[in-house]
């Protein structure tokens, strides 16, 4: 079974995807901050995380770089109310394998989440 840590501050968000990816058999975790989520990759080991960029006690690109840091191996989808290039590609520079924009659109989240789950299965 693959998997998700949805990381979010915002309540919701988390509890909305969370709902959607359970109904559909995936595993998952919510954090709502990166500190959160690290201790949580370093005990679940989920092997996609949704990861909020902007998020209050540690944003989400700290998070990427401290997950890094600590040899995380499964994949990351960055998850931005802005569509802000440059921080795309800096994300990307630390092995962010996509992004989504808020508000989510579900089915093109699923989209991503069900490609990214096809190539773990792949490697593992």
């Amino acid at each position: 079974m693959i998997k998700i840590m949805i990381v979010d501050d915002e309540t919701e968000i988390c509890d909305f995807v969370q709902s959607f990816f359970k109904e559909r058999n995936f595993d998952v975790v919510t954090a709502n901050n990166g500190r959160e989520a690290l201790v949580l990759a370093e005990m679940q080991n989920p092997d996609i995380i949704l990861l909020d960029l902007k998020m209050p006690v540690m944003d989400g690109m700290e998070t990427l770089k401290e997950l890094k840091k600590r040899c995380y191996q499964g994949k990351v989808v960055m998850v931005t109310a802005v569509e802000d290039m440059g921080k795309i590609d800096e994300a990307r520079s630390y092995g962010v394998a996509e992004y989504i924009t808020k508000p989510l659109v579900l089915g093109q989240l699923a989209k991503i989440v069900l490609k990214l789950a096809g190539e773990h299965s792949l490697s593992s």
